[in-house]
């Protein structure tokens, strides 16, 4: 009997045998990131109909992967949710608010089997862990590693634990904001490799030395005004398949693109719709088609962005959360400040951020002075009431402006810390501290990796060239 793997959207695939279907990270309707992420090619609405999951699984608390929009209008709340057990309950609280109450959750390396399907989570990443899965049955190996940078010793041991891969899905381009970044007076500077992505792909794959890559988690388009520049520096699969024709693949594996709709069984191999290309091969009129189709939900997008207002509760709120990083975590800090400049609604405010003093003053004007974070209101206003300033940055939909690569820096540690309130690992308490240690007997390989990553960095390396010398050495 065939196992069946049907491609649904950007990050999300139906998997299914003859007696259970599994849907994974099902973000099938609508947009993300405050109108920025829309999948593409779209979800035909004839694929979501047919769907009837027995249960989902979701690899991590990214809004393209746990999209409640989704989860909301098409799933029964008794539906089984599969996800991993990871220290923080941020993921586990949030699907029990919007009426989910049938979870399971897999610890790191646990095997969990419902009918004729084993499923196995491994954890990788040290505040915002993500998850790779493995689902097998008698007759196919599927790896979808996502987003996840699973790599060097903690690879090495998922791909023990299993007969070889058949397909191994992993994402291709970038889903962070560093496109956005600018230094002041410096027109050359770049901090973000497009080829990174394309390597990083590369070296996964003859690591695991499945039958076939599948590039996946990177299908997306941008719609919002304030974002659609940026769908030329998508790195889309066809890009992907150009840049590795000439290149040697360790293993032998073999490239395919499935995109919304296309299939592939155990028995009939891959069907993939040769239409579906033409979504990349005249990728500017069809953006434009989408964005014209979808017109009238941006445009009231764009009028409730314009009515949004900062109030002193919010500002209060933002304080407390910074209050929530440790003072030693903070100390580095305590010279340094930026602004926040406020965009999209009917008046522009100015906020200086203090992380060291824990304060957040609005002010007059703009300041010559320190490097501005050009965020739209109500992107601020929700990342702070949902405590997902995280999710904020994904959008792509913020601009920054740099005194200098020191300034860039403080950021992007500042960013950190903030997330490690978003995931609970901030404040600091006992019953957070334990889980992890715990967690890490299990993940302890993971923890050869950080060591080498360490030493890496030590010598100079950036954290783009550090997961491609770890994935090589694989």
């Amino acid at each position: 009997m065939a196992t069946k793997i049907t491609f649904l959207s950007h990050a999300s695939h139906l998997f299914e045998t003859p007696r259970v279907r599994i849907l994974v990270d099902p973000w099938l309707v609508g947009s993300c990131y405050w109108r920025s992420w829309w999948n593409y090619p779209p979800v035909r609405e004839n694929l979501i109909a047919s769907l009837k999951p027995d249960a989902i699984y979701i690899t991590h608390f990214h809004w393209d992967h746990w999209h409640g929009p989704t989860l909301k209008k098409l799933f029964p709340k008794d539906t089984l949710i599969i996800t991993h057990d990871e220290p923080n309950t941020r993921s586990v609280r949030d699907l029990r608010s919007i009426g989910f109450k049938n979870l399971r959750l897999l610890k790191h390396g646990e095997r969990f089997r419902i009918e004729d399907v084993d499923m196995t989570a491994y954890q990788f990443g040290l505040f915002l862990n993500d998850s790779t899965i493995v689902m097998e049955t008698e007759d196919l190996v599927l790896l979808n590693a996502n987003d996840c940078k699973i790599a060097g010793s903690s690879l090495k041991h998922l791909l023990s634990r299993h007969r070889p891969i058949d397909i191994a899905l992993r994402s291709h381009s970038s889903a962070n904001d560093r496109v956005c970044y600018t230094i002041k007076n410096d027109d050359k500077f770049k901090n973000d490799d497009p080829s990174h992505y394309t390597k990083t792909f590369k070296y996964f794959m003859d690591a695991v030395k499945p039958r076939y890559a599948v590039p996946f988690a990177s299908n997306h388009c941008h719609l919002h005004r304030d974002a659609i520049q940026f769908n030329g520096m998508i790195n889309d699969p066809y890009k992907l398949e150009a840049q590795l024709r000439n290149e040697e693949r360790k293993g032998g594996w073999e490239l395919k693109i499935a995109l919304s709709g296309d299939t592939y069984s155990s028995d009939t191999g891959f069907s993939i719709d040769p239409d579906n290309r033409e979504y990349f091969d005249q990728k500017e009129k069809h953006i434009a088609e989408y964005a014209e189709v979808n017109r009238d939900r941006l445009e009231k997008f764009y009028d409730v962005e314009h009515r949004a207002a900062i109030t002193p509760k919010i500002l209060q709120r933002f304080e407390a959360q910074i209050r929530a990083i440790p003072w030693w975590s903070r100390f580095r800090f305590r010279n340094w400040k930026y602004q926040v400049i406020l965009t999209l609604s009917a008046k522009e405010t100015y906020l200086v951020v203090d992380p060291w003093n824990c304060r957040v003053t609005q002010v007059d004007a703009p300041s010559e002075e320190l490097s501005k974070i050009f965020i739209p209101t109500k992107i601020f206003i929700d990342a702070v009431v949902l405590n997902m300033f995280h999710h904020g940055s994904i959008s792509k939909r913020n601009r920054y402006l740099f005194n200098d690569v020191e300034n860039l820096r403080l950021f992007e540690r500042f960013q950190d810390e903030l997330e490690k309130v978003e995931m609970e690992a901030y404040p600091v308490r006992f019953s957070y501290l334990s889980k992890l240690l715990l967690a890490y007997v299990r993940r302890r390989h993971e923890l050869l990796v950080y060591f080498k990553a360490l030493l890496l960095k030590l010598r100079g390396m950036s954290m783009y060239k550090i997961e491609e010398e770890i994935l090589k050495a694989n």
